[in-house]
């Protein structure tokens, strides 16, 4: 009698543990699921690396993995594996940087139609959208089940860090083959260690609430012409379409008539010191700015700085009489009604924006012959390898055209590229491949690096001084000023294959 009560006890033991092992393990989705433990919410504490089986500890990648592990951004794939050399999902990967960014909220419409809401990725592509590190196929589609290309990794990191964080990652040569999850974790803490750049006054914010999307491009463009920074107002409650019909006793109406309305925003700008000019961007809501627009500037203590307002509207004028009274130790400067973005980059360029104390370290002169222009610099490391090269002296570069919309030349030597997906526009600089700069006096979209953008210049002076489809400018780069025949050529550099093509 004892013998069998014993053995059905310990047959009941062992029944309890495979019921709790079967429960822990359906906290975490299934493998082959299609969803990796990885990514999906966190449900479980995560395991020391010293856990993971598959780490050897002399692994070089092993630190990358505690990094990652230890801030609870990849945890592994379940059973004591982190699985290094296993492939990630496009999904998986802006999941990860968007923890890594404090997992924003973000009031941005997704066009991907293989993104449906509700998922554990959705949010994250979402966020990834709305900062333009991904664009998805060009079919409407973003792939969140297809594997990383180490290419497509490359170019996600170069967007958000606009540094290169890949270098020295063994096996990682920017092709096309699948990232492995080792390459990814390291990095993820390659991206972490970069020093960090200081907070410094002179800098722009665009910052703009728009609540059906028709005022979030002409911000974009803003942000473009400007060089500064994008912070969109989320309200903590989203507008919705009844919301905005207009017709009926809608919330936005009802905001609009109360003196007291004060929507909440769910979102908060960092360190609101560091600018010295805000461009502040909304519709135009029963002729006026919406209410969220006053939280926001009662949010913050503006004194002191530059403030220029944009709207959008189809029909009603620009409107900023009811918001200047809440920063009156600002210097407001003339805004503008926008009905698309065709005209922000001249209205930005007719501002008159504080200039910052090293503007100057920023600039670089470009002549053709009587004509002198200045240029602003972009900040990444292939313009401080432009600069290098043109602190030992003005540079002369002979230029002939390229497909319609360019002059290039050869700049006789090779410089590090900082290559990302951008349309290059009329007084664009830009590196191709490395040892030719060109200047665009149309439109182009492609892998490039950007140098730098030629200062208030039309089009159509662009076109008339480079000789657009002309024939062949000499033109000469320089840090100090226009030049006195002293430059050197191209030429004189030691000669390098350029190759002139383009996709």
């Amino acid at each position: 009698m004892k013998n069998r009560f014993f053995a059905f006890l310990m047959a009941a033991c062992v029944a309890c543990l495979l019921t709790m092992t079967a429960c822990s393990a359906a906290e975490a989705p299934a493998a082959g699921s299609g969803v990796d433990q990885n990514t999906a919410a966190r449900t479980s504490e995560p395991q020391p690396v010293n856990a993971f089986t598959d780490i050897p500890a002399n692994a070089w990648y092993a630190g990358a993995a505690d990094y990652v592990h230890k801030n609870e951004l990849m945890n592994g794939v379940g059973e004591g594996r982190f699985a290094p050399e296993e492939t990630l999902t496009r999904a998986m990967l802006v999941t990860i940087l968007w923890r890594q960014a404090g997992e924003p909220v973000v009031n941005y419409l997704m066009q991907f139609s293989d993104v449906p809401g509700g998922q554990w990725y959705s949010e994250a592509v979402r966020w990834a959208a709305s900062e333009k590190l991904v664009g998805g196929y060009g079919d409407g589609r973003f792939g969140p089940g297809d594997p990383i290309t180490q290419e497509q990794l490359n170019l996600i990191f170069q967007r958000y860090a606009d540094r290169p964080v890949t270098g020295g990652i063994p096996g990682f040569d920017g092709s096309s083959k699948p990232a492995t999850r080792a390459q990814a974790a390291a990095a993820v803490m390659n991206y972490a260690q970069l020093p960090q750049e200081e907070a410094a006054g002179g800098k722009i914010l665009v910052a703009y609430f728009s609540a059906t999307g028709n005022t979030r491009p002409v911000a974009e463009k803003a942000t473009e012409a400007t060089g500064g920074d994008l912070f969109e107002i989320v309200p903590a409650q989203p507008y919705t379409d009844a919301d905005l019909n207009y017709s009926t006793d809608c919330r936005a109406n009802a905001e609009q008539n109360d003196p007291d309305a004060r929507p909440a925003i769910a979102n908060a700008v960092e360190d609101m010191e560091r600018y010295d000019v805000v461009l502040l961007g909304y519709p135009i809501w029963w002729g006026r700015a919406p209410k969220i627009i006053h939280t926001f500037l009662e949010t913050y203590d503006l004194s002191g700085k530059t403030i220029a307002a944009f709207c959008t509207s189809g029909g009603s004028g620009h409107e900023d009489a009811t918001l200047r009274d809440y920063e009156p130790n600002a210097t407001w400067l003339e805004g503008r009604r926008f009905s698309g973005a065709s005209q922000v980059e001249d209205w930005v360029n007719g501002l008159d924006l504080p200039k910052t104390g090293d503007a100057e370290a920023d600039k670089m002169y470009l002549q053709i012959n009587d004509t002198v222009w200045t240029a602003s610099l972009e900040d990444n490391p292939s313009v401080s390898a432009w600069r290098e090269l043109l602190a030992k002296g003005p540079l002369t570069v002979d230029m002939s055209d390229y497909g319609g919309f360019e002059k290039v030349g050869g700049i006789g030597t090779t410089l590090p590229q900082t290559n990302r997906q951008i349309t290059a526009k009329p007084g664009d600089i830009i590196l191709y491949q490395g040892n030719s700069v060109t200047i665009y006096y149309g439109e182009n979209t492609w892998n490039f690096t950007r140098l730098g953008h030629i200062d208030g210049v039309s089009e159509a002076e662009l076109r008339e001084a480079l000789k657009a489809g002309g024939g062949n400018v000499s033109v000469t780069f320089s840090l100090d000023g226009p030049t006195g025949g002293g430059a050197v050529r191209a030429s004189d550099f030691e000669a390098k294959t350029v190759a002139q093509q383009r996709p």
